[in-house]
C-alpha cells in the first residue's frame, strides 16, 4: 500500500472498535464495511459519501455525537482512499479475514462478500453497462458467497463446497482485475 494513504493504527482501531461495537445495531460490521468499501473503490465510480454513508450505516445516523460521526466519516474515508492506494500501485489487496468457508456456516468471508454485495448495489447499473457478461463472471465469487441473492443457480453453487472454496481463493485477483477493468486507461 502505499504509505502516503496508509491508515494510521489508531484509526484503524477507532473504527474497529465502533464498528464492531453492540452499539452499532444499523451499520456494517468492520469486516462487511471493508468489502462495502472495496466494492466503492474497485467499482466504477465512487458515490459521494452523501450517498454510500447513509447506505452503510441502514439510513439512520452514525452517531448521535456529532464530533463522533464526524471522525468517523473520516476515518471511513481514509480507509477507502488505502483500499485504491493499494490497487493503484499494483498491490493485491489483502482482506480483513480469511479465505476461509465453514459447511452450513457464515463466516467473516461470507459477511466480507456480503459487504462488498451491498456496496454494488449502489450503483449496480453502472457496474453492467459496459460488459455485463465480463462483470457478472468477475462478481460470481461474492455474488455466491454472499448469500444475498435466492437463485437456484447460485444455491447451487454454495452448495458445492470445493467450487465455493475454489470461488474464495480467486477474489484477491478478482478484485485487482475489476479495478483494472474500471480503472486502467483503455488502450486503442
Amino acid at each position: 500500500m502505499h504509505e502516503l494513504h496508509a491508515l494510521p493504527a489508531e484509526t484503524r482501531l477507532l473504527l474497529e472498535d465502533f464498528l464492531d461495537n453492540e452499539s452499532n445495531t444499523d451499520g456494517l460490521d468492520s469486516i462487511a464495511t471493508h468489502g462495502f468499501l472495496t466494492a466503492l473503490t474497485v467499482g466504477p465510480e465512487v458515490p459521494p459519501s452523501s450517498v454510500w454513508l447513509p447506505a452503510l450505516f441502514d439510513n439512520q445516523p452514525v452517531s448521535a455525537d456529532a464530533a463522533l460521526a464526524a471522525q468517523i466519516q473520516n476515518a471511513l474515508e481514509g480507509w477507502q482512499k488505502e483500499i485504491h492506494a493499494t490497487l493503484y500501485h499494483g498491490q493485491p489487496l489483502a482482506l480483513p479475514c480469511t479465505l476461509a468457508l465453514k459447511a452450513n456456516e457464515s463466516t467473516e468471508l461470507n459477511d466480507w462478500c456480503m459487504g462488498f454485495m451491498e456496496g454494488m448495489f449502489l450503483k449496480e447499473s453502472s457496474w453492467y453497462s459496459d460488459d455485463e457478461d465480463l462483470i457478472a463472471d468477475l462478481t460470481l465469487p461474492m455474488m455466491v458467497l454472499s448469500d444475498l441473492i435466492d437463485d437456484p443457480d447460485l444455491q447451487q453453487l454454495r452448495r458445492d463446497a470445493k467450487l465455493s472454496k475454489d470461488l474464495a481463493q480467486q477474489i484477491p485477483d478478482v478484485l485487482t482485475e475489476i479495478y483494472l477493468h474500471f480503472h486502467a486507461p483503455k488502450t486503442i
